[in-house]
């Protein structure tokens, strides 16, 4: 990282991800079991990274905070992350444990099984203590996932920078993604993240879970079958908008794969019809989507700073710096964590579906994370 690029890091706002950084190895073959893949494809890897590379890809400035090992993995997803531009100087070194790896298999129902090994490994390492005022610096959101929150010490630490960025004025964004076997510790404290975000990214079956019911008009299988059958629609529309209302979030993403996406937000719930690609996997779209969420919510806030009340109303998106100042607003200029929503969704909810869709063009998470331009291309073909 060198100092011109630090520095314009700093001048910006970029987007901060934190928590899972593994080795993907991908298996170019379809196959359940464990016998029958003979070769995989290496890939930068974990939900932060994807989030972060697909954000730079996109054209943003990121920065990733994760632990990798002294060994020749944690070697490589430094080089391929730096020279993405992703901001690495938060990846954390440690001797004593393993970088992480995953072992990715997918099999003829399109379904992906994951492996992870070695446990414990570096990427769980992440601890409190580790926090610092410098990780901010620049940022104007957060972004972590549920995953992040299954392992100790790692789960602390990522709830602790969350607090810390919503004492900040931070936007927070949460993917509730969740192995759904975990303690109770980590469902306490995945419900807690999503308390503390003011959006929030599910995908169907994450929906379901975190509702916690009992009952459904619609047995959950057959919602996931045909999503967008007359009446499901209905039903998951109005899944979102409880989710919403039991966080306490703004906006509610809730993507259904291949059938396209929903959000829900104070002012509207909608249904957004997929774009068709031709697609190799399904490994780290729902990472491309929220980062093109991202993408678009920080092109919000830079003309939002642009305005002459900028800075006082929209306060809710500032660093630190600038939070005495909007603090001394007038009172008929109460800031209104809301006002991130004063936007086109229809447009970023358009853009994010094609950057999910194009993200499965390849094998690999991270290889088919397209550029602006390629989803500008895409668009126009609609």
């Amino acid at each position: 990282m060198t100092d011109s690029l630090t520095a314009e890091m700093s001048s910006n706002h970029c987007l901060l991800t934190i928590g899972e950084l593994v080795v993907d190895w991908i298996a170019t073959t379809k196959g359940a079991s464990w016998s029958k893949p003979d070769t995989f494809l290496r890939s930068p890897g974990g939900n932060a990274a994807n989030v972060a590379t697909a954000y730079a890809r996109l054209g943003g400035q990121s920065r990733l905070v994760a632990k990798v090992g002294s060994d020749i993995h944690g070697r490589y997803l430094l080089e391929t992350l730096g020279d993405s531009g992703i901001d690495t100087r938060f990846i954390f070194e440690t001797s004593r444990y393993p970088t992480a790896q995953c072992y990715v298999l997918t099999g003829e129902d399109e379904e992906n099984i994951f492996f992870n090994w070695p446990k414990p490994n570096a990427c769980h390492q992440l601890t409190v203590k580790e926090l610092s005022p410098d990780m901010f610096e620049g940022a104007f959101a957060l972004h972590a996932t549920g995953i992040s929150l299954t392992v100790e010490p790692r789960s602390h630490f990522v709830i602790a920078a969350m607090r810390r960025a919503r004492e900040l004025g931070l936007l927070i964004s949460f993917d509730a993604g969740f192995p759904y076997g975990e303690c109770e510790l980590a469902r306490k404290l995945t419900r807690e993240a999503m308390s503390l975000s003011h959006m929030i990214k599910v995908n169907l079956p994450e929906l379901i879970y975190w509702l916690g019911r009992s009952k459904h008009e619609v047995p959950p299988a057959d919602l996931a079958k045909s999503p967008t059958k007359p009446g499901h629609l209905d039903i998951l529309l109005s899944y979102s908008r409880d989710l919403m209302n039991q966080t306490g979030a703004h906006v509610v993403l809730c993507t259904l794969g291949a059938h396209g996406s929903i959000v829900v937000t104070d002012q509207k719930e909608k249904y957004y019809e997929p774009l068709r690609v031709k697609s190799l996997a399904g490994v780290g779209a729902g990472d491309a989507y929220v980062a093109a969420v991202l993408y678009q919510l920080s092109d919000h806030y830079q003309k939002l700073l642009a305005l002459p009340d900028g800075p006082r109303r929209h306060s809710v998106l500032l660093p630190a710096k600038m939070q005495a100042q909007a603090q001394k607003a007038p009172a008929d200029t109460t800031v209104r964590p809301a006002d991130i929503l004063e936007l086109d969704w229809d447009q970023v909810a358009v853009f994010a579906n094609a950057t999910g869709a194009l993200a499965t063009r390849t094998v690999s998470a991270s290889a088919g994370l397209p550029n602006c331009a390629e989803v500008a291309e895409l668009l126009n073909k609609r």
